[in-house]
Formats: C-alpha cells, sequence, structure tokens
C-alpha cells in the first residue's frame, strides 16, 4: 500500500502539519515504506491529488493532515474507491468528526495511524458533494459561513470562532420559512414552518465542539435528523449552552428523526453548510451513502506492530 500524506499549511495558527515532514522522512527511513509527502496550495489542490492518486488503481491511504477543511477535500476525492483509504491527522481548529471517537488522543500519533486499519464509514452526498460529518441548512450554517473571517485571528481558536461568528448572527432576525422532507425508516416524514435550522449528522460534533447530534453514529447506515423550529432571541439565550452540550434533544422547540435523505426547501435563499464548505441555495439535498469511505482507525499497539514490520523486512532482505 502506498501512504499519501496531504498537508495543509494554512491548517491551524502554527503550520503544524509543516512539522510533520521530518517526522515522516525519518519514520519512513527507518521502516521503508512506499510513500509521498503532497503540500497543498490552493483550495481543491487536496481533492485534485487524491482523484489522480485513486485513478491509478493501486491501494492507496491518504492522510489528511490539517483540519476539518482539508479532511472535506479529501473525502471529495476518494469518496467510493474501492482501492482509497482516509486517515485523518489532525493539525487544524476544529477536527470535530475525531471528537466522538473512542481513543481520540491516538489520531495525533501519526505512526499509530501509518499502523491502523481501515474500517468502512458513511458519508453524505450534499448537491453533489461529499460529506463525512455534518450538513445543515439555517442558522447554524449562516454561523459556519461567518466564522471563517474570526478563525485564522490571533488567539483565536475554532471554538471561539464559532462562538463570534454566533454572536454575530444572533444580532440578525431568526427563523426561516423551511419545507423539510425526510425519508426515514418508517416512510415519508414532511415538516413545514419557521425553523432556525434542519441539520443532517453522520457524526456528533460541529463549529468547533458543539453537540449537535449526540446519538449519531457514522457507520449505522442512517444519518440522524435534528429540527429545530423557531424561538426567540431570548430563548436561544436560555438553550444554547444545552445545545453546545448535546442536551437539546428533548426540548419543545426540537425534533428528531433517523433516515436516509432529508430535502430541504426554503422561500428565500438560505445558506448550507456541508463539513464547514457553505454555498447559499433555496433547495438541498443530505443523501446517505452507506459504507461510502475506508476510515483509518489508529493502532493502540503501534510499537508492537512497528517491531514486527522491522523484523520481517529484515528477515526478507537476508534471504
Amino acid at each position: 500500500m502506498r501512504h499519501v500524506f496531504i498537508l495543509n499549511l494554512a491548517a491551524g495558527k502554527t503550520q503544524a502539519a509543516l512539522q510533520l515532514e521530518p517526522v515522516l522522512e525519518a519514520f519512513f527511513k527507518e521502516h521503508p515504506m512506499e510513500y509521498r509527502i503532497c503540500i497543498t496550495d490552493r483550495p481543491g489542490h487536496a481533492t485534485a491529488i487524491v482523484q489522480k492518486e485513486v485513478a491509478t488503481g493501486d491501494a492507496v491511504r491518504f492522510y489528511a493532515c490539517g483540519g476539518d477543511g482539508t479532511v472535506l477535500e479529501v473525502v471529495n476525492g476518494l469518496a467510493e474507491a474501492p482501492n482509497a483509504e482516509l486517515a485523518c491527522v489532525p493539525c487544524g481548529s476544529g477536527n470535530d468528526f475525531l471528537r466522538m471517537l473512542p481513543n481520540r488522543e491516538l489520531f495525533d500519533d501519526v505512526k499509530a495511524l501509518i499502523m491502523g486499519t481501515a474500517q468502512p464509514v458513511d458519508a453524505i452526498l450534499c448537491n453533489g458533494k461529499w460529506s463525512l460529518n455534518m450538513c445543515s441548512m439555517g442558522m447554524d450554517a449562516d454561523v459556519a459561513n461567518r466564522m471563517v473571517r474570526y478563525k485564522h485571528l490571533p488567539l483565536v481558536n475554532g471554538s471561539m470562532a464559532y462562538n463570534l461568528a454566533l454572536v454575530q448572527t444572533f444580532l440578525r432576525p431568526l427563523g426561516q420559512q423551511l419545507r423539510i422532507v425526510m425519508e426515514t425508516p418508517d416512510g415519508t416524514v414532511e415538516r413545514s414552518g419557521k425553523y432556525m435550522f434542519a441539520l443532517a449528522a453522520n457524526g456528533q460534533y460541529y463549529g468547533g465542539g458543539y453537540h449537535g447530534s449526540p446519538l449519531s453514529q457514522p457507520d449505522d447506515g442512517l444519518l440522524d435528523f435534528v429540527l429545530v423550529r423557531k424561538i426567540s432571541h431570548l430563548k436561544v439565550l436560555s438553550i444554547l449552552n444545552l445545545y453546545k452540550n448535546g442536551r437539546h434533544l428533548d426540548l419543545p422547540c426540537c425534533e428528531t428523526f433517523r433516515g436516509t435523505k432529508m430535502q430541504v426547501m426554503a422561500d428565500t435563499p438560505a445558506c448550507v453548510t456541508a463539513d464547514g464548505e457553505c454555498f447559499t441555495t433555496t433547495a438541498v439535498s443530505f443523501e446517505l451513502h452507506p459504507k461510502a469511505v475506508k476510515f483509518v482507525y489508529p493502532a493502540a499497539d503501534a510499537g508492537k506492530l512497528l517491531k514486527n514490520y522491522k523484523n520481517s523486512v529484515i528477515s526478507q532482505s537476508s534471504t
């Protein structure tokens, strides 16, 4: 298997991805494997690199070394490719998809990821683009769109940028007329009215740590839909902390469903976010694609596996 590292130097505050280069070079010198380091220099570059590598047909593992945006670009290059795997090396300000996963700290160990194993997870197709974590139309998408201007300010992390954008959005009129159609195991469910937002979740966290869909699992073959009806500014303030901590599902303004597809139509153009990538439209579709991505979980016993690997290479070279 070929190991391809996609480094986004613009992710995070300290060019953490750049610091991986000497670590990787030293590792592969000691443990010979086929690898390549690619540094992105423009939006969409990671997707183009991945698509070119996937087209060779060889088995390849991609390491998205950046934040949620880097992961999004890599996913859009490899989704449903049978020869490709995705590993996430958190170097960004958010890295929200990883927050719900067991042994989260092991994702910081690139050696554990190299020796890790891939398991299939679901993905969302959003108006022709792939998403791994969460998609939404409405107020939270507005927040995601506005947070971009804050996240690169000095001393502002992902969560703080989201909060600053939330304040700006909060000062505007809340709620929008939406028509929502969901495909669930029990049939089609429709809702219409004034909504704060409609969320389709494969993961649990977004916005730098908001626990928007606490029951989601990325490999269960269903999406979790969270609908929040329009409430007053005062009510938003009273439930915001509950929403951040994932304790909002039983609130009167909130409805939840599980299913395979959600379509959302707005009377006027509304903001949509798919893993932080935002656009404006009057109609969007969030559709589940089961087992679309082979996702790499880090090895808890990487040291032992590397020792066995090294001994195997030495043994082969001596015969």
